[in-house]
């Protein structure tokens, strides 16, 4: 996976993060979809960060 692609998919998954806040307000399935794209959102930097540097 290239930088470009990771960066896209943080700023994809933030995005629905933040539609997410927004349009369903206070309730589990908002809690849920924030809690999934979040960690997904702090995987995939942490993997650009420890990785991302080797395959430039």
């Amino acid at each position: 996976m290239s930088n470009s692609t990771r960066w896209t998919l943080i700023c994809v998954l933030i995005g629905v993060n933040v539609l997410s806040n927004a349009v369903l307000g206070d309730g589990w399935i908002q809690i849920a979809v924030s809690a999934v794209t979040g960690l997904a959102a702090v995987a995939v930097l942490i993997d650009l960060l420890l990785r991302g540097r080797r395959e430039s």
